[in-house]
């Protein structure tokens, strides 16, 4: 990391990050009105943004920025009482966040180039898993189908350039396919990976749709789509 504690220092891991385009920034813009910022902060623990930016910009950082987070590391003797040996092995476990037009494989590649120019080029850099960033415009037909069901529904949905997660999606929409791909479904959920995680099977809530309801708007969704 960089000084600063938030900007990866891999060299040359962000030379093709695509800039953030206006349209995006428009949705951005409409979507940090109609979101509650302290909201956000309290459900996150945090008090302020990285790099101290204002509510938009944090956002705009958000879907615009690659990360490199550090999971775990491990080393040397853990178990109890003391043994004044020197460690043979250390392990750092990292992740690493992309947006459009970077690839998994120069991200990789540009991390093992870091570490060689550091005079590190003898440690064991192993991928165990990863893929290309995805990205949908919001004017494809699907992402189009998904609004009016939303809407039919009373629902004035928040139009999001991407979230800042990892799934395959980039087997659609790079070559040779090149497909729109996207996320649906009603309900709600959250804490996805923690051990708080929860999914709301039986609403009590009107405005909040239980597990039925979740799985019927695929339906209504699918039809839209067939429609379309």
């Amino acid at each position: 990391m960089a000084p600063d504690g938030n900007t990866p220092a891999i060299e040359g891991l962000t030379d093709k990050a695509r800039p953030i385009s206006a349209a995006e920034k428009a949705m951005i813009a409409e979507a940090a009105k109609r979101s509650d910022e302290a909201m956000v902060k309290k459900s996150m623990g945090v008090t302020h943004w990285a790099y101290d930016a204002d509510w938009v910009q944090s956002l705009e950082n958000l879907i615009s920025r690659p990360t490199v987070n550090i999971e775990g590391l491990v080393g040397g003797y853990t178990g109890p009482g003391g043994k004044t040996v020197l460690p043979h092995k250390c392990v750092a476990k990292l992740d690493l966040r992309l947006v459009p037009d970077m690839t998994a494989s120069e991200a990789l590649a540009a991390l093992k180039a870091h570490l060689a120019k550091k005079g590190f080029g003898d440690i064991d850099v192993n991928m165990t898993g990863g893929y290309n960033p995805t990205a949908t415009s919001a004017d494809a037909p699907m992402i189009q189908a998904q609004k009016r069901v939303l809407e039919r529904a009373g629902i004035h949905p928040i139009l999001w350039p991407r979230n800042a997660g990892s799934w395959p999606g980039y087997v659609f929409t790079d070559a040779p396919l090149k497909l729109a791909a996207g996320h649906w479904g009603l309900g709600h959920g959250n804490g996805a990976h923690a051990p708080d995680e929860f999914y709301v099977i039986e609403s009590t809530n009107k405005n909040m749709e239980g597990f039925d309801g979740a799985t019927w708007s695929f339906v209504e969704y699918l039809e839209e789509l067939a429609r379309t």
